[in-house]
């Protein structure tokens, strides 16, 4: 029956069937037209009663069993629904929609393997229906496995190459997978197909974003604003993309803006924290964190934040209070375990130094910051023999951790200690004691930030490059 009849054909339709019943109480095609005909006007109550009572006058009516698990479902009651479906397929092997639903139930319920297991049955029977590939795309999706769920919508593709939902679903996929070349063309296909979602908009915004393409980035990150001027993560990403174009004031007016709408927004308060502690505005910083934390005290980057810059100004009692307090919340938290140590070593408290350090270790003791401050302890005290296997334990797990401390290697590892850790050191910590010699001289230091200008340079070859395709894609 189609979906075109209007309200009054459908009930005409009904008269008859019913007349039909009347005369015929066991008439089976009967019951099955007037259930079709009730299902079209979202009668599915009494829409079942019909195909139950045409099963129950002929159990191999193969239509009547699928419709009344189309009726069960739209009942919300998937278990009966599949139990008919499973009736239609023991009457027809090749019911490829029988095979679909069954998936889709399974599918609702997590239990996706059994899901595509269906969904590949169906294909089998028909492997021209795009809904079968998108329900095995989400299945994969659901699964973590991005490449697959891609090929099924790239088999879609080739079914119908204007298949706007694949084109949506690869945007963003590829997005996830930080495909960026890809997930801007089908996103830009989709576009120009008339897709105006804001969902799209907001992918295609971050796509440009990590691209770099910061203008075009803010062009539809506003476009996904239009739709929805109400979603935060529109407006919060709006403004993290201002920021990286160099507006800081303007990512600071849509954060106060969305404050406007939803005054309860801890990532708006969070951010506002941030940019004005870049902008050397400590006091009001502090204020925009607390006002995060006011509506969630365990938003530990709030807290972190407020460590760091209470830190920086010196403030080092007020600092130390910040990380223990993410400590009450998250007790592993490596960062705040290493800060609080390096905080009571600035505070030349070596017993508090020595009991944090203890506690930290017992809970990380592969941590190689953790192993490393293990060191520093002990040259503190002077005692080179026990630093020595706490920073071969530290460089083994990260070789590169004295050039991340050089500045503090520098000022604790003095012409004498050095000269006693050569002494204590065996064959096997040669390339160490070489990598402390070439941070005491500043030369490990030197070649990291020549490296890091060189890699800054491929990255800029490599974002070029990037840009001129993306920019190429639809002229």
């Amino acid at each position: 029956m189609s979906m075109k009849l209007t309200r009054e054909q459908i009930n005409k339709i009904i008269d008859e069937c019913q007349k039909q019943i009347v005369k015929n109480p066991h008439n089976k095609e009967a019951h099955h037209d007037l259930a079709v005909a009730r299902m079209e006007i979202g009668q599915f109550d009494l829409a079942l009663e019909g195909f139950l009572k045409a099963i129950e006058l002929d159990p191999r009516f193969v239509s009547a069993t699928y419709l009344a698990g189309v009726c069960y479902a739209e009942l919300n009651k998937p278990d009966e629904a599949v139990e008919m479906w499973k009736k239609t397929l023991i009457l027809n092997k090749r019911h490829d929609n029988a095979m679909y639903f069954v998936g889709k139930v399974y599918g609702m319920k997590g239990m996706w393997d059994m899901a595509i297991h269906q969904f590949n049955q169906a294909v089998k029977v028909n492997d021209e229906i795009p809904q079968y590939y998108q329900a095995l795309a989400e299945m994969y999706l659901a699964k973590g496995e991005f490449q697959t769920a891609v090929e099924y919508w790239q088999k879609i593709l080739t079914l119908d190459e204007k298949n706007v939902q694949a084109h949506v679903n690869l945007c963003a996929c590829y997005l996830d997978m930080h495909d960026l070349e890809k997930s801007v063309l089908h996103g830009g296909i989709a576009v120009s197909l008339g897709v105006t979602s804001s969902t799209l908009y907001y992918d295609l915004a971050m796509a440009y974003l990590f691209a770099g393409m910061y203008d075009d980035s803010i062009k539809y990150f506003l476009l996904a604003k239009e739709g929805d001027e109400k979603d935060s993560p529109t407006r919060l990403s709006l403004g993290e993309a201002y920021i990286a174009n160099g507006e800081r004031l303007k990512a600071i007016a849509e954060w106060q803006e969305l404050l406007e709408i939803d005054a309860n927004c801890v990532e708006a308060w969070y951010n506002l924290g941030l940019a004005t502690a870049q902008d050397e505005n400590p006091n009001q910083a502090f204020e925009y964190f607390d006002r995060a934390l006011a509506l969630d005290p365990s938003y530990l980057p709030a807290t972190s934040n407020k460590g760091i810059l209470y830190y920086q100004l010196g403030k080092l009692d007020e600092s130390l209070e910040q990380w223990l307090k993410i400590l009450k919340i998250e007790p592993n938290h490596i960062q705040a375990l290493g800060n609080i140590v390096e905080i009571y070593m600035d505070k030349k408290d070596l017993a508090m130094v020595k009991k944090n350090l203890d506690h930290a270790l017992e809970l990380q003791p592969e941590e190689a910051r953790f192993q490393y401050l293990k060191g520093c302890y002990y040259l503190l005290r002077n005692d080179v023999n026990e630093a020595l296997p706490a920073w071969r334990k530290a460089y083994g797990l990260n070789p590169e951790i004295f050039v991340t401390y050089a500045t503090q290697v520098q000022i604790l590892l003095t012409d004498e200690k050095y000269e006693h850790l050569i002494a204590a050191a065996g064959a096997d910590d040669r390339e160490m004691l070489q990598k402390l010699q070439d941070v005491k001289s500043g030369q490990a230091v030197k070649q990291v930030l020549e490296q890091a200008k060189r890699q800054v340079a491929v990255q800029q070859d490599e974002k070029k490059s990037l840009v001129q395709k993306l920019k190429n894609l639809f002229k």
